[in-house]
C-alpha cells in the first residue's frame, strides 16, 4: 500500500505551482515569494472510509479525533501521505486548503483514492493583488530615521517601500508596525526611539536591530498596574526561534544569544515583541515584532492538518490591518493608502 493525494494548485484556471517547502510553509512560484502558511481539512466522505481511518487510529493509538499525514511539495503539488506506507487507506476523503494570503473555496473537494494508488484533485487560488500607494514626505522624524537607517532585501528603506517589485503586504507590514511602535506606550516616549534599524520584514512580522534597553523597559512595563503591556515569558511558537538563529552577528557573538523573552501590548491590534536578552557587555540586542487581531495561524509552522471546519484565526493581513489602525492612535503615522488591484 502506498496511496496518496496530490494537491494542485491554480490560478485563473492555469497551474500556479510551489516552488519550495520551506520552515514555515510554501512558496509558490511568483515574484517576491511568500512563505505562506497552510491550512489542512481532512476527512472520510463515506462510511466506509471512516470506519478505515478508524482502524488505522486504533492502529496507530491515536486519538478518536485525530488523523496524522505526512505533507510535503513534490514536483510543485502538495501531497498527502499516510505516517507510514499503510496508514492512509483507499477511499473517498474530503478536503479544504486554507493559504495564506490566499482565498480558496470553502466547499470541499472529494479525493478518491484508489487501492495502492493516488487521487489528484485541484484547487483554485486567488491572490490579494491589492498594491500600496506609499507617501513620507510628511514623515515623523522617529520613523524616518529608522528608515534612513534599514537596510532590506540589500536596498535602503525608504527605496524598497517604493518599489513597485515587492510585496505591498510586506511593505503595509513595515510601516504598520512602525507607526505602532511610534504610539506605544505613548506618544512622548515611544519605543521607535529604541529601534537602531529593521534589517528583515516578513508578511507579519519584522526583526530589527534594537537598544538593549528595551528588555528592561517593557519588563517595567508589564509591571506597571495599567499593564500596557505584558510579560509572557519564553515564546513557545517555534517561528519565533528564527530571531536567533538568523541574528546578524559573527558566530562567536551569535552564539552568545541564548534566550527570547515574549511581551504583548494591550488593544487590538495587540503587539507582540520578542527581545533576544543580551550578552552584558553589547549595547544592543535585537527583537521581533508583530501585530495579532486574535489566534493568528501563522504561529503554526509549517503545515497544520485538522478534522473538521478550517479555524476561525488566520494570519494578520496587514493591508486589512491598515483599517483597523486607521481607527487608533497609529491613524497620523500611516504613511501610505491601499490601492484596489
Amino acid at each position: 500500500m502506498n496511496e496518496y493525494i496530490e494537491i494542485r494548485f491554480q490560478r485563473k484556471g492555469k497551474p500556479f505551482p510551489l516552488k519550495r517547502q520551506l520552515t514555515g510553509g510554501v512558496e509558490f512560484d511568483e515574484p517576491d515569494p511568500l512563505e505562506r502558511t497552510v491550512g489542512i481539512t481532512f476527512d472520510a466522505a463515506s462510511p466506509a472510509t471512516r470506519e478505515r481511518m478508524n482502524s488505522i487510529r486504533r492502529v496507530q493509538g491515536w486519538d478518536p479525533g485525530q488523523f496524522k499525514l505526512d505533507v510535503a511539495v513534490e514536483d510543485g503539488a502538495l501531497v498527502l501521505r499516510g505516517v507510514n506506507r499503510h496508514a492512509l487507506p483507499e477511499g473517498l476523503y474530503k478536503i479544504k486548503v486554507e493559504i495564506e494570503e490566499t482565498r480558496t473555496s470553502r466547499k470541499f473537494t472529494v479525493a478518491d483514492v484508489p487501492h495502492d494508488g493516488h487521487a489528484v484533485v485541484a484547487i483554485e487560488v486567488e491572490l490579494d493583488e491589492r498594491d500600496v500607494d506609499v507617501d513620507l514626505v510628511d514623515c515623523d522624524s522617529g520613523i524616518r530615521g529608522v528608515l534612513e537607517r534599514s537596510v532590506i532585501d540589500e536596498m535602503a528603506a525608504a527605496a524598497w517601500l517604493e518599489d513597485g517589485n515587492r510585496r505591498p503586504t510586506r511593505q503595509a507590514c513595515l510601516l504598520n508596525l512602525l507607526a505602532s511602535l511610534r504610539t506605544r506606550p505613548t506618544l512622548r516616549e515611544p519605543l521607535v526611539t529604541l529601534v537602531h534599524d529593521v534589517y528583515y520584514v516578513g508578511n507579519d512580522r519584522i526583526y530589527a536591530k534594537v537598544d538593549r534597553s528595551l528588555v528592561d523597559l517593557l519588563q517595567a512595563l508589564s509591571n506597571d498596574p495599567t499593564r500596557p503591556f505584558y510579560s509572557e515569558g519564553t515564546p513557545r511558537a517555534q517561528v519565533h526561534g528564527r530571531l536567533l538563529s538568523e541574528l546578524p552577528e559573527p558566530p562567536d557573538v551569535k552564539a552568545r544569544f541564548t534566550t527570547l523573552a515574549s511581551f504583548r501590548g494591550e488593544g487590538k491590534p495587540s503587539m507582540q515583541a520578542v527581545v533576544a536578552i543580551p550578552p552584558p557587555d553589547l549595547p544592543h540586542t535585537y527583537a521581533e515584532f508583530d501585530l495579532d487581531l486574535g489566534n493568528p495561524l501563522q504561529d503554526v509552522l509549517g503545515f497544520f492538518v485538522h478534522m473538521g471546519e478550517l479555524l476561525d484565526g488566520k494570519p494578520t493581513n496587514h493591508l486589512d490591518l491598515r483599517k483597523v489602525l486607521a481607527k487608533a492612535r497609529a491613524s497620523e503615522f500611516l504613511y501610505y493608502t491601499v490601492v484596489a488591484g
